[in-house]
């Protein structure tokens, strides 16, 4: 009953990963919201919290402070999963008005980096996982060309795209 209502006010989303940003549009209506994929984060207590998002966690210094990009890794795209899921989740969240249900959209995740020669099962997997552990209730990976999110919808790719 929660998962159906949560799907009332949710939104079919496109998630681009890079280094450089992520990028969340809405199908159809071309609403979007690009952030850069940094989290600051500060040891408190003996745990970390979270001090900012984006542009302003690249900004922020100090003896506690540390600045992690999930996707800045030299052999994989995602090198610190638990960072990248956390980014997610907020955007998720950012794109959603409703405050009293927690969004579960149906999303698409597109890696647009390290991606040549398509993706291994681990790799699609992890993104799969990240799109889930964001929010999702739904997810396809896509590979291959950039999608338009204001031509296309969610159940063409869906209807196109092999499950795994």
């Amino acid at each position: 009953m929660f998962r159906f209502l949560r799907s009332l006010v949710s939104h079919d989303l496109l998630i681009e990963l890079s280094q450089e940003k992520i990028t969340i549009q809405r199908f159809r209506s071309g609403h979007r919201l690009e952030y850069s994929p940094w989290l600051a984060l500060e040891m408190e207590n003996d745990k970390p919290t979270i001090k900012a998002i984006g542009d302003e966690a690249k900004r922020l210094s100090g003896p506690t402070i540390q600045r992690v990009n999930p996707f800045s890794h030299p052999r994989s795209f995602v090198g610190n999963f638990q960072v990248a899921e956390k980014l997610l989740q907020h955007g998720i969240r950012e794109f959603h008005s409703s405050r009293l249900l927690r969004p579960a959209p149906r999303v698409v995740i597109h890696q647009l980096e390290k991606a040549e020669g398509g993706l291994t099962d681990i790799e699609i997997r992890v993104l799969r996982e990240l799109a889930l552990g964001g929010g999702a209730r739904e997810v396809i990976v896509h590979t291959g060309k950039r999608i338009r999110p204001q031509l296309e919808r969610f159940e063409d790719l869906k209807s196109r795209t092999p499950s795994h």
